[in-house]
């Protein structure tokens, strides 16, 4: 049993091996039930879709666009955080590469500059689908779920996932799959000819640990499809390959046809290739909105500026209450991974951060060579860019940040170059996040502050950060003091003291989450089991789970109260167990469907505990540390410690697992006047929304009893002549 600083929904997966999932027919009959049991294939290709597995709302399009309106409404926006509400933070994103073609190209095409934007902020998108989007929380979709579809596994790209989750359906709790292309020349907008790139597109979304259920991933593979050789693939893994063999038969024959050109089989190199995540936030109110960026952090943001609600928004008391207040919040885009350089292995990391203003001081790039320009960090006056207003862009790596009137503001991060060669690939990894304003200084609610984004260089600038401090609109997403910098004189995020929960602290966990490769809480491995068949009677008998003595991967990161470098770990937890099995639960149903199984038995071992170390086993209302109830009285057994951001207590209490069992995360108790605790959102392990109990059996049966497992059960309600799934 873990610590339920995690979701419910995490916690029954990993609470037993209490699924087992097999087929056998009675003694009497073991015929198949008629019927066509072959999986059939889609007959519509999906082409919009959404994510949907945590808080946030984020539609999709396959033509590459990202919290786009799934209906492909051009006038409704496709972001909405927390889901259900009609809190509006998104209208559209996505993707953005520009580049030069080498000099091993056909020669009408020689030293091109080229590019395509598959989020356009003007509409003149030229991206369009190459495969639809798979979604693995569609059961349809898993069963028809393509080779290149799962987790990577065979190629460089296998390195962005931890060992046990590569070649999985998903790596999160419902990934999102599709393919995009810009290689038709029937879209030409802003552009003479394509550049030769396809994008791979993974989204994930998790709900667990704290913070992360506010934050979706995205990961963005380009690959060079200029060739139709397929020896120029030959790094991809299977399944991937045979898609941009096709994709490159189908470049040369669209082009080569449309331009009466003669393509390279081979195919050429895309040298200064550069990628931007390109971005139309609209809170609250489109025209009211001001963007700016945190260098250290590679996270940009767009907010409203009072933090002042639209009509209709509503807010939940999980998420904003203090430290923060129920205002329109911030959603960011921060870079985790840029591609790497072939040549010096390094990545090529954040070129450049900009906003621009739809019709305004600066605009939106008009074509593919302005397009260049900006992601290239070379803005030109005399070639009719706007100035920059930061000083000089190369070093600042910002170019224009509006502090003049609120506006519908856009804003694009750009990396690179590199150089792609035929075959080759890069990827580029971003985390959306949504995060409530924090109560400080003057901004305590709607329309307490008017803030503008100030110097977001000063954050890059240890001497002025201490000197001057940071912006005001640093504090109120989450800045709360610098640290002091780096050996080389720098400032990193982890110089930065952060307010957990906020749109730092959120980043923070994300940075976590993918430098642990997506490694996050995971359900028990399913036990070996078998089935003997009686008159009127089903034996069922397992092994223990490998998991009772492996024990739980994540374990390693959740109880280091320091990463691996020394900076505070946001994924600590110091109540997860290891050893976290509790017992096992048998499930019959008569068709082969999850859906459909009715619990038979549950077992758990007697005498288990589990370790409490912030009064959230079992919490009551006159026990919360962390807001600063923390006296011990003759209810609740308190004195913890106080939590030190890297530092591990010491206090505890052995809670023993059972009973029912209930659980609360720290960021779901809110102090109130009277001194006590208010629950705002709690768990029980034994009839949690995601415990299967709850839906598949009798609730009053599921609490924990301490039976003890005996490996074996025998169901006597089986049926001679019936075929059963267990």
């Amino acid at each position: 049993m873990h610590s339920f600083l995690r979701m419910r929904s995490a916690l029954w997966a990993g609470f037993g091996a209490l699924a087992l999932s097999a087929m056998v027919a009675s003694v009497a009959d073991a015929k198949p039930r008629p019927g066509n049991s072959n999986k059939g294939f889609r007959l519509f290709a999906r082409p919009l879709g959404a994510l949907v597995i945590n808080r946030v709302l984020c539609g999709l399009s396959s033509t590459g666009e990202i919290c786009v309106d799934s209906t492909n409404s051009s006038t409704i926006g496709g972001g909405f955080w927390p889901k259900g509400t009609a809190d509006q933070y998104v209208f559209n994103s996505g993707i953005q590469v520009a580049g030069i073609i080498g000099p091993d190209a056909n020669p009408e095409w020689q030293g091109d500059t080229t590019g395509a934007q598959f989020f356009s902020p003007r509409g003149d998108n030229v991206g369009e689908e190459f495969r639809p989007i798979y979604n693995a929380n569609n059961p349809d979709d898993v069963a028809n779920w393509p080779q290149a579809a799962f987790v990577p596994q065979g190629d460089a790209s296998e390195e962005l996932f931890n060992p046990l989750l590569r070649g999985r359906v998903s790596a999160s709790q419902g990934d999102v799959w599709f393919v995009s292309w810009e290689g038709n020349p029937a879209f030409s907008a802003g552009r003479e000819h394509p550049l030769g790139v396809l994008i791979e597109q993974r989204g994930l979304g998790f709900n667990f640990p704290a913070g992360n259920e506010d934050v979706l991933y995205f990961i963005y593979t380009f690959y060079n499809i200029t060739a139709t050789d397929p020896a120029a693939y030959a790094a991809v893994r299977p399944g991937m390959r045979e898609i941009l063999v096709e994709a490159g038969g189908r470049f040369h024959d669209l082009n080569e046809q449309r331009f009466g050109i003669t393509i390279p089989d081979g195919g050429y190199t895309i040298t200064n290739f550069f990628a931007a995540f390109g971005a139309d936030m609209d809170v609250a109110e489109a025209g009211a909105n001001f963007a700016s960026v945190n260098v250290p952090f590679s996270l940009g943001y767009t907010y409203e500026h009072t933090f002042a609600p639209a009509e209709g928004w509503t807010f939940d008391p999980r998420i904003f209450s203090p430290p923060f207040f129920p205002g329109s919040g911030f959603v960011g885009v921060k870079y985790l991974k840029s591609p790497l350089d072939p040549v010096t292995g390094e990545e090529v990391g954040l070129t450049l951060f900009s906003n621009t203003i739809n019709g305004g001081a600066f605009d939106d790039p008009a074509n593919v060579t302005q397009l260049y320009r900006y992601l290239s960090n070379n803005i030109s006056v005399a070639a009719g860019d706007a100035a920059c207003n930061t000083g000089d862009p190369r070093a600042t790596r910002i170019c224009f940040i509006n502090n003049g009137q609120e506006d519908d503001m856009r804003h694009f991060q750009a990396s690179g170059p590199l150089q792609l060669a035929p075959g080759a690939f890069g990827s580029i990894v971003v985390a959306y996040i949504f995060a409530a304003p924090v109560s400080v200084g003057a901004c305590t609610g709607p329309g307490t502050c008017d803030l503008k984004p100030g110097d977001p260089t000063r954050l890059s600038d240890p001497d002025r950060l201490i000197s001057e401090g940071a912006n005001a609109i640093d504090s109120v997403s989450g800045y709360a003091g610098f640290r002091g910098p780096t050996a080389e004189g720098t400032v990193v995020q982890d110089s930065i003291t952060v307010v957990p929960g906020s749109l730092l602290g959120k980043a923070l966990v994300a940075q976590e989450v993918f430098r642990n490769q997506f490694l996050l809480p995971f359900a028990p491995e399913t036990p070996d089991f078998f089935l003997i068949p009686g008159n009127n009677q089903v034996t069922v008998l397992w092994r223990a789970t490998a998991s009772e003595t492996v024990g739980d991967p994540f374990f390693a990161i959740a109880n280091a109260p320091l990463t691996p470098e020394g900076s505070v770990n946001p994924l600590y937890d110091p109540n997860y167990r290891n050893q976290d099995v509790e017992g096992y639960r048998v499930y019959r149903g008569r068709v082969d469907s999850p859906n459909s199984l009715q619990l038979l038995a549950q077992f758990d071992f007697s005498g288990t505990v589990i370790t409490d170390f912030q009064g959230q086993v079992n919490p009551a209302t006159t026990c919360a540390p962390e807001i600063g109830i923390n006296t011990p009285t003759d209810a609740a057994p308190c004195g913890f410690d106080s939590l030190v951001a890297g530092v591990a207590p010491t206090t505890s209490v052995d809670v023993p697992l059972v009973g029912p069992i209930v659980q609360v995360a720290r960021p779901n108790r809110v102090r109130l006047g009277t001194g006590e605790a208010i629950l705002l959102a709690a768990d029980t392990a034994s009839v949690g929304g995601a415990s299967g109990c709850l839906t598949f059996g009798n609730p009053a049966e599921c609490d924990l009893r301490d039976t003890g497992v005996p490996f074996v059960y025998i169901d006597e309600t089986a049926r001679n002549n019936l075929r059963y799934f267990y």
